[in-house]
């Protein structure tokens, strides 16, 4: 059987290509993959990254995608992985979302690596791989549950683990 990934032509951008094989030995196969972007809805993340404990493995989706952004804080890096979970408490009632624009607005200001859809609501984390984005969400919930202040300098001591 030929793999749907054996078929595509590689990602351009080195660094989202080399991320994207470590992501199909991780995860299987993905649920599409093309020469922009490859990935997986509902993801079967392993609890177990490395020597990392993911906090959040019931993702709905994981991808990469063919571009290198560059970002520099909480340090320098760069960004093609994606992350994106369900915020319960964000989730529509009757038709109406429930996000605060307020926190739309503290959330932005810690980060762009922090997509909000208000109307899906959910949490998308953009950076350099499962890790950061498994921090990036955490940090999103413990915010919406009001145990940390949505602050750069609690975001900073989550991701660069100080």
């Amino acid at each position: 059987m030929i793999r749907l990934t054996e078929i595509l032509e590689t990602l351009q951008h080195s660094k989202a290509e080399a991320y994207r094989k470590e992501l199909i030995d991780l995860l299987g196969e993905p649920s599409y993959d093309t020469n922009e972007e490859t990935g997986w809805f509902k993801p079967n993340v392993p609890k177990e990254y490395g020597s990392y404990t993911m906090m959040n493995t019931d993702l709905e989706k994981v991808y990469v995608v063919d571009e290198e952004i560059p970002h520099n804080f909480p340090a320098d890096h760069i960004d093609f992985a994606y992350s994106t979970a369900k915020i319960k408490q964000w989730q529509q009632d009757e038709g109406a979302h429930v996000i605060n624009p307020k926190m739309i607005a503290d959330f932005a200001g810690v980060t762009g690596s922090i997509i909000i859809d208000p109307l899906k609501g959910t949490i998308t984390a953009r950076c350099g791989d499962l890790v950061a984005n498994d921090k990036t969400i955490q940090f999103v919930k413990d915010v919406v549950e009001g145990k940390v202040e949505p602050s750069k300098d609690e975001y900073k001591k989550r991701i660069l683990g100080e």
